[in-house]
């Protein structure tokens, strides 16, 4: 029933698209953003996140659809002023390496999904579920039909409830810029008349692509049929519990809630692709990359509002059964987060060194079974981000979703609602996710 819910031609119905232009044009200075060499790296995939906020109080002379365009009315004007600070996401791509800000304009949907939103956040295959509240085969493509690079939604349940979803081109930021972006939108809801925003477009200033060899093609895509995704939340309680056992065993410091839970996620990926096939000591090493927000690494410390591919990686390599025991998987992570703050993040960034090695050798960088690694895992950490203060005007988000995607062999962390839990959605092949969500040991952490 529930499944049959998602596959209904009417659970979907949409009222209005429209093009919000920034609220004042473009300085003529501004025309061209230029993007870095790490900007280049991406192809222009969607980044994906949508707020989940329940009844919204309305006027009992009020309509649903009334009421929709009403909101949507109040969106779209904080918008657009928004924008404004934003001007590249309002542009186009002219080609891999330059944004033709233009004032195209960023799209804008209000649609009625007709069911409560219950029955999506409850939905068993949740992830799957809340790709409802985005246009449809948007989250995590590679290209969009109009070419704008941010493309919004708002979608009113049959209960009052409303959800709230962007998709922002990769080009132009990482994840750390898309919250930035959605917590400014949210405030210029607020006090449009006395907010300012400030974000600091970095362009190609930090990462300069004149050094390297151009990209003539993107090297990082999206591929999202070949992953399914899993929503999986660790409770403050057992992790603490953890931590103190992992660092008594390991010897590290005050282990952080994404040590433990990274390294755990990496532990029960390796066993579970180890099953369907020979044993982990007769194949080659697995490798694990963490991918790190350098904005306060700089040597000139960037601000957390600079928007940009500000990103690094660090990584650490499995062989053998000892390699995956927590303690020594958390030792390692945290060596390399040592390492890391250690180097100068322009002339020895991880990640643009190795682009640049791939590209050498006809490669695309962090490749799933190549001929040195048997798979490769990556993981983002935005654990302690205010996902959770988004408030456009209805109080915190029931929910912050992320839908499936990109590839497989990703964990994104994130805080969980509640306390300093971790909410993880992990991205796997489907027979080894069947695997992995077995495995005892991740079984006795979960809620």
């Amino acid at each position: 029933m529930a499944f049959a819910l998602l596959s209904s031609p009417s659970l979907v119905s949409v009222c209005d698209k429209t093009f919000i232009k920034p609220s004042s044009l473009t300085p003529p200075t501004l025309r061209y953003h230029k993007l870095s060499y790490i900007d280049q790296f991406y192809g222009n995939i969607y980044i994906p996140l949508a707020f989940f906020y329940p009844k919204v109080q309305q006027k009992e002379e009020s309509n649903n659809s009334h009421e929709l365009s009403h909101i949507a009315h109040l969106l779209q004007t904080s918008l657009s002023q928004t924008l404004v600070s934003y001007y590249p996401y309002a542009g186009k791509l002219r080609d891999t390496a330059i944004v033709d800000c233009n004032d195209m304009g960023a799209e804008f949907s209000s649609v009625r999904i007709n069911c409560h939103m219950s029955e999506i956040l409850n939905h068993p295959d949740a992830s799957q579920a809340e790709s409802v509240v985005f246009p449809k085969d948007l989250p995590w493509a590679n290209n969009y039909e109009g070419g704008n690079l941010l493309v919004a939604q708002v979608s009113k349940f049959d209960c009052g409830g409303i959800a709230i979803s962007v998709c922002l081109s990769h080009k132009i930021g990482d994840g750390t810029s898309v919250l930035n972006f959605v917590n400014d939108w949210s405030r210029m809801i607020h006090s449009r008349m006395t907010t300012t925003l400030a974000p600091k477009f970095v362009g190609d200033s930090v990462f300069s692509s004149n050094k390297y060899s151009p990209i003539i093609a993107p090297q990082m895509l999206s591929n999202v049929s070949e992953c399914v995704q899993k929503r999986f939340i660790f409770p403050k309680t057992k992790l603490d519990a953890l931590r103190a056992k992992v660092a008594a065993e390991s010897g590290v410091e005050n282990p952080t809630r994404a040590e433990v839970v990274s390294a755990l996620l990496f532990k029960c990926a390796i066993k579970a692709a180890s099953s369907t096939t020979t044993s982990m000591l007769t194949r080659r090493p697995s490798k694990f990359v963490h991918f790190l927000n350098v904005r306060s690494m700089m040597k000139c410390r960037l601000p957390q509002s600079a928007i940009g591919n500000l990103l690094s990686v660090f990584s650490t390599t499995a062989t053998n059964e000892q390699d995956i025991e927590l303690p020594t998987l958390v030792r390692n992570l945290r060596k390399g987060v040592e390492v890391a703050y250690k180097k100068d993040q322009v002339e020895q960034n991880e990640l643009i060194l190795e682009v640049v090695e791939s590209m050498r050798k006809g490669k695309k960088p962090f490749e799933n079974n190549n001929d040195e690694y048997e798979n490769v895992y990556s993981c983002s950490n935005v654990c302690k981000y205010p996902d959770y203060n988004v408030d456009f005007g209805w109080g915190k988000p029931e929910r912050v979703g992320l839908p499936n995607g990109p590839f497989k062999n990703v964990f994104f962390l994130k805080d969980y609602k509640i306390g300093r839990g971790v909410d993880a959605l992990v991205m796997l092949q489907k027979q080894h996710m069947s695997e992995f969500e077995r495995d005892d040991e991740l079984l006795q952490l979960i809620s």
